[in-house]
C-alpha cells in the first residue's frame, strides 16, 4: 500500500517536540536480578499507585481520599502530590489529558528495571518510590540514571526498529472483535492511535494551565493525523491476539480484554522518532498507566 503524501514539514510538529524535550525527567535503574521471580510490572505499578494515594493525599481529613472511596478533592484546584503522580476519578477514570507521571519499565536489552518520573513533582518523589518498592517488594540496588529531560530518552540514529511487546498490549474489551493474527495495517493503526493519545497527554503534562492543556491536545491530534500515516510504517509483524481476564478496580466486576504479544518491524522517519519515543517511554494501548502496553524498541540495520 502506498503511504499517503504528507507536507514536507507539518506545521506545529517541531514546536511540540521542542516542548516535550524540555519536560523535566528523572529515573532510577535496578539490575534485572532485583525483580523477584513471578512479580509483574502491573503489581509494582499498583503498589506505587495505592501508596501514593495514601501517603501523599492533601485532603484535610484523617483518612485519605482513597480510603474514603472518593476522587481527589483538590484535583481541580491545587493538585495534591497523589493526584499529580496517579490521577484518578472514581467511577469514570481520569480526564483524557491526564496521565500517570511515575512509570515502571522493563528493559531486557539493558537487563534493567526502570522507574521513570515525568515532571518536577514526580522527579522529586523518586526517593519515596525506591523506599516504597523496597518496603513492599524487596527491591534493592536502585541507581539514578544520568538524565534531566525527556529529550535525554529520545530514540535516535536509525530508521528501522524492532518493537517488542513486553507486557500485554490491551487493544480493547470485546474479544468477539479480536483478530487472531493482526496484520501490518492493523498494527500500524493501533500504534498510530497510541502515539496520538500519548502525545496529547504529554503535551498537557508540559502545560500548567487547563485551557492550554486542552488546546495543546487538539494540536497534538491534528499534527499526528498529518505526520504519522506517512512517517511510521509497519514492515513486518509476528503478533498474536489473546484474551486476558481482568477485574475492574472500581466495581470489582470481571471482564475479558483483547491483548497483543509478539513483535513488529517499523520504518520510521527521523521527524517521527520523537513521537515513537513517547510510547517507548510511557507505553501504549489501554491502561498503559497501570503497567500494560510496555514496549522495547531496538534499532535495526537498514536493508
Amino acid at each position: 500500500m502506498t503511504p499517503p503524501v504528507r507536507p514536507a514539514e507539518v506545521r506545529g510538529a517541531r514546536d511540540l517536540v521542542t516542548l516535550w524535550r524540555a519536560l523535566p525527567v528523572g529515573a532510577l535503574s535496578y539490575p534485572a536480578a532485583a525483580l523477584p521471580s513471578g512479580l509483574g510490572l502491573s503489581a509494582l505499578s499498583d503498589t506505587l499507585r495505592a501508596r501514593a494515594w495514601r501517603d501523599h493525599c492533601a485532603a484535610p481529613a484523617l483518612e485519605s481520599c482513597a480510603d474514603l472511596g472518593r476522587s481527589c478533592t483538590r484535583s481541580d484546584t491545587v493538585r495534591c502530590r497523589a493526584d499529580a503522580l496517579f490521577p484518578m476519578k472514581i467511577g469514570g477514570g481520569a480526564p483524557a489529558w491526564r496521565m500517570a507521571t511515575l512509570a515502571v519499565q522493563w528493559r531486557p536489552a539493558l537487563a534493567q528495571l526502570r522507574v521513570i518520573a515525568l515532571g518536577e513533582t514526580a522527579r522529586g518523589m523518586l526517593g519515596w518510590a525506591a523506599r516504597c518498592l523496597h518496603q513492599y517488594h524487596g527491591l534493592v540496588g536502585a541507581e539514578p540514571l544520568g538524565i534531566a529531560t525527556l529529550g535525554d530518552l529520545e530514540l535516535t540514529g536509525a530508521t528501522r526498529w524492532r518493537l517488542t511487546f513486553l507486557t500485554p498490549w490491551l487493544v480493547g474489551k470485546n474479544p468477539r472483535e479480536a483478530v487472531a493474527t493482526p496484520d501490518a495495517a492493523t498494527v500500524a493503526y493501533e500504534l498510530h492511535k497510541a502515539i496520538r493519545i500519548r502525545a496529547h497527554k504529554v503535551t498537557a503534562l508540559c502545560a500548567g494551565d487547563e485551557t492550554w492543556q486542552r488546546l495543546g491536545g487538539h494540536l497534538a491530534h491534528h499534527v499526528a493525523g498529518l505526520l504519522l500515516p506517512g512517517g511510521l510504517a509497519v514492515e513486518g509483524v509476528r503478533v498474536e491476539s489473546q484474551p486476558l481476564e481482568l477485574k475492574s478496580q472500581g466495581n470489582a466486576s470481571r471482564f475479558q480484554a483483547i491483548t497483543w504479544s509478539g513483535e513488529a518491524v517499523l520504518r520510521v522517519d527521523a521527524d517521527v522518532l520523537p513521537w515513537l519515543s513517547l510510547i517507548a517511554i510511557c507505553g501504549g494501548g489501554e491502561n498503559a498507566d497501570k503497567g500494560f502496553g510496555g514496549v522495547e524498541l531496538v534499532p535495526l540495520q537498514d536493508g
